[in-house]
């Protein structure tokens, strides 16, 4: 017999409220207090939902209903409604090469407590043994396990972790699958998170953190498409398009350092270096000065700072290798702008820090009358906001919000 056709999914009863609810705190977050009639108009809902849905955010500690009432053109004052962002925190935790660094914070994304443990001896980018599994996840599982303390002593229980990593996340299963800046295997991190603290956790790319906190902030103000492009031991970028945080099939977007630049590049196989990583990514920019026989020393900002200086100076070949960095940053912009044509680029890295604040302006000149849309650039701090983006993820995992991923 022929097999019947299936029954497209929908929507269940408690799905339409966890949206809903999320609608609400949405609007209060960016409203202020507001009365149940105000959410009705501004929410789009029914003035029966609103009230109902009130009650269970009041329940659950997410709101609070305000002693002082509304103004009145008559009759009696509508009671006002304030999200509650005091009451409750989450978790956010940044993962990188040599540390890891996490922060309590609020419901507004306000940091409370900040917190970091380093990796064991041996380990990291430069790492000299194969690592067990507690080296891999101790430090990791010691740093949330100190954060949820102070957070419980302090603060409120944490209500959703958020953790970032530098590497290809498969976004439903929370599989750090591919992270050479850390060269870990696949680690089901959000499996091991969750039953350990027993709240939602999310593990996400930490270029799309970035992207998450550029959305929130002044600059992204009515931008619907942004992408957030890091430029460190890794080379990638956020996407956000419609609004929406965009991780592509297996959580593989914006993986910029493999881009391939010329034919030589198919004949190699994929490895830990692509051709855009091996020209501006952290340890190309340390190879490259060298080879320009330039003597620089100190950490790795440091060391560029002084080529910028160097250049300045009119050291020539200090001077070609920031020609070439800053060209090679241009086309990396020009060819994501192509492809996406987003209306604001955040661009991050030593390479854009250490500048002055000259390689924002060289880089838009050289592509000014050469792209079809120039977008706004904008340089973003991306190891702090990665943190404020991991905040902000987790707050909506407190919501019920669900990230939709074309």
């Amino acid at each position: 017999m022929p097999k019947s056709p299936r029954t497209p999914a929908t929507a269940t009863t408690q799905t339409v409220a966890q949206v809903n609810q999320t609608v609400l705190l949405e609007v209060l977050r960016r409203h202020g207090s507001l009365s149940r009639q105000r959410l009705a108009a501004e929410s789009g809902l029914s003035t029966a939902t609103v009230h109902r849905l009130v009650e269970v955010l009041r329940t659950a500690g997410l709101v609070v209903v305000e002693a002082e009432r509304a103004p009145s053109s008559g009759g009696r004052p509508p009671q006002l409604i304030r999200y509650n962002a005091g009451a409750q925190t989450v978790l956010a935790v940044a993962m990188r090469p040599r540390r890891i660094v996490g922060v309590v914070a609020d419901l507004h994304g306000t940091v409370l407590h900040e917190a970091e443990h380093h990796w064991a001896a041996g380990l990291g980018p430069e790492r000299g043994r194969e690592p067990s599994a507690e080296d891999l996840t101790g430090p990791l599982l010691a740093l949330v396990d100190g954060l949820r303390a102070w957070a419980g002593r302090h603060a409120g229980a944490p209500r959703a972790l958020v953790v970032g990593v530098p590497g290809v996340v498969r976004d439903r299963t929370g599989l750090v699958e591919f992270a050479p800046a850390l060269d870990w295997p696949g680690l089901r991190l959000r499996t091991l998170l969750q039953e350990r603290l027993g709240v939602p956790v999310a593990v996400e790319s930490n270029v799309d953190l970035v992207a998450l906190a550029v959305q929130q902030s002044e600059e992204a103000a009515g931008v619907g498409d942004l992408a957030a492009v890091v430029v460190g031991i890794e080379v990638g970028a956020g996407i956000v398009l419609g609004g929406r945080l965009h991780r592509g099939r297996l959580g593989s977007a914006g993986a910029l350092g493999h881009l391939m630049g010329d034919r030589r590049a198919l004949d190699r196989p994929l490895g830990r270096t692509g051709d855009t990583l091996a020209r501006i990514g952290d340890h190309a920019v340390d190879r490259r000065i060298a080879e320009a026989g330039l003597t620089v020393s100190g950490t790795s900002a440091e060391r560029v700072a002084e080529l910028y200086r160097l250049a300045r100076e009119g050291v020539p070949a200090a001077v070609r290798l920031v020609d070439e960095f800053t060209d090679d940053l241009a086309l990396l912009v020009a060819n994501l702008t192509s492809v996406l044509g987003p209306e604001l680029v955040a661009l991050g890295g030593r390479l854009l820090w250490e500048s002055g604040g000259e390689m924002l302006p060289a880089i838009e000149s050289r592509l000014q009358g050469r792209v079809p849309v120039l977008p706004r650039l904008v340089v973003v701090h991306s190891t702090t906001t990665e943190l404020v983006g991991a905040a902000a993820a987790a707050v909506r995992l407190i919501d019920g919000a669900t990230f939709i991923t074309r």
